[in-house]
């Protein structure tokens, strides 16, 4: 499956060295992972908003070819919380914290 990893960004290092982990998490289990912040690192700056949008706009983008949404970490960022009401609207299950031992969907949902 493809699973968009939604997990914090920001623009922080510590940030994406913790979505890498997801990713490799998510490819260790045999699934392609997805994450625009992770794709795109060094390539745009989230602290110029024009590159910020563009990044978003990829995030958004990445959902809609994803099977599902892995939601990590306890606190959601707005960018976090766009791409899982863009998820929803698509029908696209979301889940929150997977890899831990529950595994409870935000909204149990049929793709499209």
């Amino acid at each position: 499956m493809k699973i968009y990893v939604c997990s914090p960004y920001g623009g922080k290092q510590e940030n994406y060295e913790r979505a890498l982990e997801h990713c490799r998490a998510v490819a260790a289990m045999g699934h392609i992972p997805l994450a625009s912040h992770v794709m795109l690192h060094g390539i745009l700056n989230d602290h110029v908003p024009a590159q910020r949008q563009n990044g978003l706009a990829a995030g958004l983008a990445l959902v809609e070819i994803a099977d599902e949404v892995w939601v990590f970490g306890q606190v959601l960022s707005p960018g976090m919380e766009g791409e899982i009401t863009h998820a929803l609207k698509l029908g696209v299950p979301v889940k929150r914290n997977p890899l831990q031992q529950t595994k409870q969907p935000l909204e149990q949902g049929g793709r499209r």
